[in-house]
């Protein structure tokens, strides 16, 4: 299940349809330098993966948070290219379909209908690295995009967010979606926005994608969370 990408049924796991905008890396700032190093030993196996991601006891008021290996027959798409090619390159690498082992997570929020995502994934040597590149380098040539989910056909926009630093390098991003109503609700001509928050967080030679999801309102993953995981990213590999 790549929970990440596929919560809200626009996208799969690698090689799907996404969006993304503007370029953001470490601080979430255009520009800045990107911290190389390349991993001090063997990837972290999705054991390792899952005894870092947070937990129930991590988030107040939850109502249950998962934390699923992700088989690697989980990662081919079945869904065609977005229309952009570049919204595609950086849509295939936040699917981390490059990595040795790959955690992936879904929190319900209490008191909130939609639940958020989160994706571990460790790679070996510098492919980390090379896979934050391709989400880096990609953004500024993404901006709107056409693709096929499991609700059907859409359209997307993508703009960049700016967010502390967190990690070696970190970008964040913002996916809006139109949804139109079926007839049963008021007219049947109303249009909702999807509302989609994307973090990618880099920490040696392992990634963490973590989503927040609305209707009509611009929620965010709390950073508070983040920074926990970005701790444990660290510990674990000695850092």
């Amino acid at each position: 299940m790549c929970a990440a990408l596929s919560l809200w049924g626009l996208t799969g796991c690698a090689g799907t349809g996404g969006e993304t905008p503007g370029p953001q890396t470490s601080s979430g700032s255009p520009g800045a330098t990107p911290v190389t190093s390349a991993a001090a030993g063997p990837p972290l196996s999705a054991r390792a993966l899952q005894s870092i991601a947070l937990t129930g006891d991590d988030v107040p008021g939850n109502r249950g948070v998962s934390a699923d290996e992700r088989a690697h027959t989980d990662l081919k798409s079945t869904f065609p290219p977005v229309s952009d090619s570049s919204c595609e390159k950086l849509l295939d690498a936040l699917g981390a379909g490059d990595a040795s082992a790959v955690v992936d997570q879904v929190f319900n929020w209490k008191g909130s209908i939609w639940a958020g995502g989160g994706t571990l994934a460790s790679y070996a040597g510098t492919d980390a690295e090379t896979a934050f590149a391709r989400v880096r380098t990609s953004l500024p040539a993404c901006h709107d995009y056409r693709g096929v989910g499991f609700t059907g056909k859409y359209a997307a926009h993508l703009a960049p967010e700016t967010i502390p630093h967190l990690g070696d390098e970190s970008i964040a991003f913002r996916i809006t979606v139109p949804v139109k109503q079926g007839p049963g609700l008021r007219s049947g001509r109303r249009v909702s926005v999807r509302n989609e928050q994307h973090i990618l967080v880099r920490v040696g030679g392992v990634t963490a994608h973590f989503t927040m999801l609305d209707v009509d309102h611009e929620d965010h993953f709390p950073l508070a969370l983040i920074r926990k995981e970005v701790a444990r990213m660290a510990q674990a590999q000695h850092r």
